[in-house]
C-alpha cells in the first residue's frame, strides 16, 4: 500500500468517527448534561411566567414538579425517536430519514430559543420533547441497518483497514447465516414468546434497565441538585459538574482498551460492585458532613469514583452484549427492546430523581445500591463469558440454559423451535 493511500483511508477513518460522534453519542451526551446548568434560571422562569399569568406565585413543590418533567420528556421524545426511526428509513431511505432528522433538532432550537420571548416554558419542554426524538432516531436508523447490510460492511471495513484479508470476518458471517437457514427478521415480542432466546432476552432488559436505574445517566441532569446535598459550596458546583464529565470520557476511553483484554463479565461485575460500593461510602459520607468539614469533599470524590466505576464496566460493555448474544435475524429486534427499555426507565428515573433525594436525605442512594448489587448479581450467575468466542459458542452457553433438562428428552422439545445453531425440530 502507498503512502498516499494511507494517508487517505487515515482521513476516511477519523472523519468517519467524528461523523458517528457528533452526529451519533453526542447528541445524546450533550442533551442530557446541558439541562443542568441553567436549572436555577429556568426554574425563576418558570415561576415567574406563571406569576405573571395567574397572579400567584407557584409553590416549591410544584416548581420542581414542572422541572423534573423539562427534565424527563427529553427521554420520553427519545422513546418516539426510536420506534418511527426503522419505519422512517424503510420508507424514505436512511440517508434522506437522517437528514430529515436535523429538522427535529432545529425546530427544538428554535423553540427553546425564543421562549423567553414568548414567556412560555411550555415551549421549553416541546425543545426538549423534539431533541428526545432526534436522539432517539439516530440510535433506531443505526440499528434499522444492521441485518441487511454484512456484506456492505465487510467492503466498508476493508477500505478503512487498507486491508483485503477479512476471512475470519467472512468466514463467521456465513457460518452464522448457514444456521439460520434462510429465517426473516424477528419482530421484538417473538423473542419474548420464544423459549430459545429466552434468556438472552432477560438478559437485555436487565442490563438495560440497569444502565439507567443505577442513576448515573439522571445525576447529569440532576447534578447541581447532588453536590448541593453533599454540601459543596454553591461557587464550586459548576467546577464539580465539568468533574464528572471528565471522569466519564476518561473511564470510557479506558474500557476501550479493557474490553477485549479483562473480559465483558469482569467489567460488569467489577463496574456494578464498584458502584454499589461509592454508594454506600457517600450515604455515610452525606449522614457525617456536618460533624467533619472535609465530609462534603469525601461525597465529592465518590461521586466521581461512582461515575468512573460505571464508564469501566456497564458504559461500554452493555452496548455490545445484544450483539454478541443474538443471532442476525433477532439482533434488530434485541436493540429496539434494548433501546426502548433504556429511554423508559430513563424518563421513570428522570422524573423521579429529585423526588427519591428530597423523601430519603442521606439515602438517596440506597435504590441506586441495590439496582448495583442486584445487577452484579445477575451477571455473576446468568451471564456466560463471551470475550474470545466466536457467536455460536455463545449461543450453546444460551441453549443450555434455555433448555435445561429438554436436552436430555428431545422428545420434550418444542416443535419448530429457532435457535443459534439452527433449527431444533421435535424427533419422532
Amino acid at each position: 500500500m502507498s503512502a498516499l493511500q494511507q494517508v487517505v483511508r487515515g482521513k476516511i477513518l477519523i472523519l468517519t468517527i467524528c461523523a458517528a460522534g457528533i452526529g451519533g453519542t453526542f447528541q445524546y451526551g450533550y442533551n442530557l448534561t446541558i439541562i443542568n446548568a441553567p436549572t436555577v434560571f429556568i426554574q425563576s422562569f418558570i415561576n415567574e411566567t406563571w406569576l405573571n399569568r395567574t397572579g400567584a406565585a407557584l409553590e416549591a413543590k410544584v416548581i420542581t414538579l414542572v422541572w423534573s418533567f423539562i427534565v424527563a420528556v427529553y427521554p420520553l421524545g427519545g422513546l418516539v425517536g426510536a420506534l418511527i426511526a426503522a419505519p422512517m428509513a424503510v420508507k424514505m431511505g436512511r440517508k434522506k430519514s437522517l437528514l430529515l432528522n436535523n429538522a427535529f433538532v432545529a425546530l427544538a432550537a428554535l423553540l427553546v430559543g425564543f421562549s423567553r420571548m414568548a414567556k412560555s416554558f411550555e415551549m421549553i419542554l416541546l425543545s426538549r420533547f423534539f431533541a428526545g426524538i432526534n436522539s432517539g432516531r439516530i440510535g433506531g436508523l443505526h440499528i434499522s441497518q444492521e441485518p441487511q447490510a454484512y456484506f456492505w460492511l465487510l467492503a466498508a471495513l476493508q477500505q478503512l483497514r487498507g486491508s483485503s484479508d477479512l476471512s475470519s470476518e467472512m468466514k463467521e458471517i456465513l457460518a452464522e447465516q448457514a444456521a439460520l437457514q434462510g429465517q426473516v427478521a424477528k419482530a421484538p415480542w417473538e423473542l419474548w414468546r420464544n423459549r430459545a432466546v429466552r434468556w438472552q432476552f432477560i438478559t437485555v432488559v436487565v442490563l438495560s434497565s440497569a444502565m439507567q436505574l443505577c442513576g448515573n445517566d439522571s445525576m447529569y441532569s440532576y447534578a447541581s441538585y447532588v453536590f448541593q446535598e453533599a454540601g459543596i459550596p454553591y461557587d464550586k458546583i459548576q467546577y464539580s459538574v465539568i468533574g464528572t464529565g471528565s471522569c466519564e470520557l476518561i473511564m470510557s476511553m479506558t474500557c476501550n482498551l479493557l474490553i477485549e483484554c479483562v473480559g465483558r463479565r469482569v467489567l460488569l461485575i467489577g463496574g456494578y460492585s464498584l458502584m454499589a460500593t461509592w454508594a454506600i461510602l457517600f450515604m455515610v459520607a452525606l449522614s457525617l458532613q456536618d460533624q467533619f468539614s472535609w465530609m462534603p469533599y469525601l461525597s465529592m470524590a465518590c461521586i466521581f469514583a461512582y461515575i468512573l466505576s460505571f464508564g469501566i464496566g456497564p458504559a461500554g460493555v452493555t452496548g455490545i452484549i445484544p450483539t454478541e448474544i443474538f443471532d442476525q435475524v433477532a439482533r434488530p429486534a434485541a436493540y429496539t427492546i434494548s433501546g426502548s427499555v433504556l429511554w423508559i426507565n430513563l424518563f421513570l428515573v428522570g422524573l423521579a430523581f429529585p423526588f427519591v433525594m428530597e423523601s430519603l436525605g442521606y439515602y438517596c442512594y440506597l435504590p441506586f445500591f441495590m439496582v448495583c448489587v442486584g445487577t452484579a448479581l445477575y451477571v455473576w450467575f446468568f451471564l456466560p463469558e463471551t470475550k474470545g468466542k466466536s457467536f455460536l459458542e455463545i449461543s450453546e452457553e444460551f441453549i443450555k440454559r434455555n433448555f435445561g433438562e429438554l436436552l436430555l428428552d428431545p422428545t420434550r422439545m418444542p416443535a419448530p423451535c429457532w435457535t443459534f445453531s439452527g433449527c431444533i425440530w421435535r424427533r419422532s
